[in-house]
C-alpha cells in the first residue's frame, strides 16, 4: 500500500472514530434513537463536503465566481443541509445542530483549507462538478435508504 494512501486511511479512520466517540457522548446524554453505523459514516461524509463548500464560500476565489456559480454553491449547501435534516427527522433532531458544529470545525481546520486551496484553488470548475455529482448521488442513496427504514422515532 502506498505510504500516502496508508496515511490517508489512518487519518480518515481516526476522524471517523473521533466523530463516533463525540457523537456517542452526546447520544448517551439524551438517549436518542440509534443511528445506524452506515448512516453515521454518511453524516460524516456530508459534514466534510459541507465544510468544503463553506471553505469555498469564505475564500477570495468566491468573490470572482459568477452569480450562477454562487447560486449553485448555495443550492449544494442547502441540499446537504436538507439531507442531514431528513436523517435527523428520522432518528434524532439533535443531529442537525451537531452536524453544523462539526462542519464549522472542519471548515476551520488549516489542513482542510490548505487541501481545498491546493486541490481545487478553493472553488474551481472541478470542485463544482465533483460536488454536484456527490450531492446528487448522496440524495438518491440516502432517500432510498431512509424510505426502506421503519420509523425510528
Amino acid at each position: 500500500m502506498p505510504r500516502n494512501l496508508s496515511w490517508r486511511w489512518v487519518k480518515y479512520t481516526i476522524a471517523i472514530v473521533s466523530l463516533t466517540l463525540l457523537f456517542n457522548d452526546a447520544v448517551f446524554a439524551k438517549r436518542p434513537q440509534i443511528l445506524p453505523d452506515g448512516m453515521l459514516i454518511n453524516v460524516f461524509a456530508l459534514t466534510e463536503a459541507s465544510a468544503a463548500l463553506k471553505i469555498c464560500a469564505k475564500s477570495n476565489a468566491f468573490v470572482r465566481l459568477t452569480s450562477d456559480r454562487k447560486n449553485q454553491l448555495q443550492r449544494l449547501q442547502t441540499d446537504i443541509d436538507s439531507l442531514v435534516k431528513n436523517i435527523a427527522a428520522k432518528y434524532d433532531e439533535d443531529l442537525f445542530p451537531f452536524f453544523v458544529q462539526s462542519r464549522d470545525e472542519a471548515a476551520a481546520r488549516p489542513n482542510t483549507i490548505k487541501e481545498m486551496q491546493t486541490r481545487y484553488a478553493f472553488c474551481n470548475d472541478q470542485f463544482f462538478e465533483r460536488m454536484k455529482g456527490y450531492v446528487a448521488d448522496s440524495r438518491q442513496k440516502l432517500n432510498y435508504f431512509l424510505s426502506q427504514q421503519p420509523n425510528a422515532r
